[in-house]
């Protein structure tokens, strides 16, 4: 086989971490509460994780922070890019978890803005305006296929709008994080019989590079689940 002796392109470099506990991750009774049952804010303990997240990643450097349109993700976000020079964050709709009913409508964008005083907080620019920041699902579970394509367009989302070697912070949920890393793995519409722990506040980093530039591939994961910032009691296994 040829070596390439290509120089390394290095198109975007893409941290995905999972929001910090929840109160459903930690099992508080929602009691009845629709929008607590599916769309739950972080619990005191999730709020610590999200703080530890943000100091250790506060020299990182993100060009931008993204997040689901979900409460506990839009917080944690808002953590971590509270210590980065932008100090903003970026909604987007499409990596919301998976299996949200139909009959929940998701927050206003004035109230995720309102949950996160201490960043500014923008719609994902080129995301429609009028769109639900949560997703609903018709039929939770039972068509994979669609999972999968919603991971793909956030994928093609970032490679429209990264290219010159950005650093890309998206927090989203153990569910959507899954299918998004077993689609870069080559699936595309049934999750294998494998899968990933992703704890609270974990970080999945993944380098894109240019076609043919990196002998070892075009898509490296640098590391998976990661959790430098907590001890071993502080997050869920």
């Amino acid at each position: 086989m040829e070596e390439n002796n290509t120089e390394p392109v290095l198109l975007r470099e893409l941290t995905l971490i999972r929001h910090g506990e929840s109160t459903a991750n930690a099992g508080i009774d929602p009691q009845g509460n629709f929008t607590e049952m599916h769309d739950p804010l972080l619990s005191a303990s999730g709020e610590a994780q999200a703080e530890k997240l943000s100091a250790y990643l506060a020299d990182y450097g993100f060009d931008a922070v993204f997040s689901s349109g979900l409460r506990r993700a839009a917080q944690t976000a808002a953590a971590v890019a509270s210590r980065q020079t932008s100090r903003s964050i970026f909604v987007l709709p499409d990596a919301c978890e998976l299996g949200m009913p139909a009959e929940y409508r998701g927050h206003t964008f004035e109230q995720i803005c309102a949950l996160c005083p201490d960043v500014d907080v923008f719609r994902a620019p080129g995301t429609d305006p009028g769109a639900l920041l949560s997703v609903p699902d018709e039929t939770p579970y039972e068509h994979e296929e669609r999972y999968f394509a919603r991971a793909r367009s956030v994928f093609d989302y970032m490679d429209a709008h990264f290219n010159s070697g950005e650093k890309i912070a998206l927090v989203s949920h153990a569910g959507f994080l899954t299918y998004m890393i077993f689609s870069l793995l080559g699936f595309s519409d049934f999750q294998p019989r494998q899968d990933f722990r992703l704890s609270n506040t974990g970080l999945t980093r993944i380098l894109f590079y240019k076609d043919s530039t990196n002998k070892y591939g075009e898509v490296i994961f640098d590391c998976v689940n990661e959790r430098p910032h907590l001890k071993p009691g502080e997050y869920i296994v």
